[in-house]
């Protein structure tokens, strides 16, 4: 077996000491192990996805891609790597967020031994292909997208902390129109409304804090839709607390929660949606279950099955 470790050095907070720490974990792990290993660094967007294909390409043995990183470090991984059967990703979480391994709940933190990865287990997972671009946790359109994206502009402002970039983005976004006419298509069912925002999951957590689907399974076949009908001002914060914490089923005449395959969206002007993060603009969105799957590997032990099913408060079309 082969492994790789692509590390992002501009993920997250770190720093040339805890950068050569790192390295020194993965030699020590991978010189006892006595089989072949790579270090390599990003330097740019986008390079962590030609790293992958580059060595997915060269090498047909095994191949295990540690990912230190965040989300969209992983989604750059997912879309170099998907559709090589010999290759399976994992994340050591680097980045500010690291949302998709949320799924592992307690035991995330095992995430950053090496040792363990290294002898850990794979499981063939889902991925959600918007518009040609591969991700494999969440993908969104609407307000909360326009806040995440926004979020990224403001925090590169001085003096502004990630909770007040944050806030900025709400209220810009608040002002600007908390819903938007859009044209649903959600296998062969159609809709033509104003709707607050419309999510894609695969996984569970994004955007920090958001858990609209609790139970979401990431190898089942399906994508857990989640669709916000048109809202209020003075209500859109409390129901996208809602939201957030997946607690949908509780308002089914503002949220709606389908199982699926593909739904495309359809606006009237461009506009940007999000899938795992990265910002993907058009007027037409279509999110779907891709023909490839991503081997990921994990922690022997730790387990993604939700702590609570409730699959039967899903609608399944």
């Amino acid at each position: 077996m082969r492994h790789l470790f692509i590390i992002n050095p501009a993920a997250g907070k770190q720093t040339e000491k805890t950068l050569a720490h790192r390295q020194g974990q993965i030699k020590a792990v991978m010189e006892a192990r006595k089989e072949p290993y790579h270090i390599e660094f990003t330097e740019a967007p986008g390079h962590a996805e030609e790293l992958a294909r580059l060595y997915c390409d060269n090498y047909i043995e095994p191949l295990r891609i540690y990912i230190c990183g965040g989300d969209g470090t992983l989604n750059e991984v997912v879309n170099g790597a998907a559709g090589y059967d010999h290759a399976a990703i994992t994340v050591i979480p680097s980045g500010s967020g690291n949302d998709f391994i949320k799924l592992f709940g307690s035991a995330v933190p095992r995430f950053q031994d090496i040792a363990q990865l290294a002898d850990g287990s794979d499981c063939y997972f889902d991925l959600i292909d918007c518009n040609g671009r591969l991700g494999i946790n969440i993908g969104s359109i609407g307000l909360d997208s326009r806040v995440g994206l926004g979020m990224m502009q403001f925090k590169h402002l001085p003096l502004v902390s990630g909770n007040a970039a944050y806030l900025l983005s709400t209220v810009t976004n608040t002002i600007k129109g908390v819903h938007k006419p859009y044209h649903i298509e959600l296998d062969g069912r159609e809709m033509d409304e104003r709707f607050t925002l419309i999510s894609a999951c695969n996984g569970r957590w994004y955007g920090g804090s958001f858990c609209p689907v609790p139970d979401a399974m990431p190898n089942d076949g399906l994508l857990d839709f989640v669709i916000v009908k048109k809202v209020s001002r003075l209500r859109v914060a409390s129901m996208v607390q809602h939201y957030a914490k997946g607690e949908g089923k509780l308002f089914p005449e503002f949220i709606n929660i389908m199982q699926g395959r593909s739904l495309t969206v359809v606006s009237d002007e461009e506009t940007a949606a999000q899938l795992d993060g990265e910002a993907i603009l058009g007027k037409r969105f279509t999110f779907r279950i891709s023909d490839k799957k991503m081997r990921f590997f994990y922690p022997k032990g730790a387990t993604f099955l939700p702590s609570v099913v409730v699959k039967s408060d899903v609608q399944e079309l």
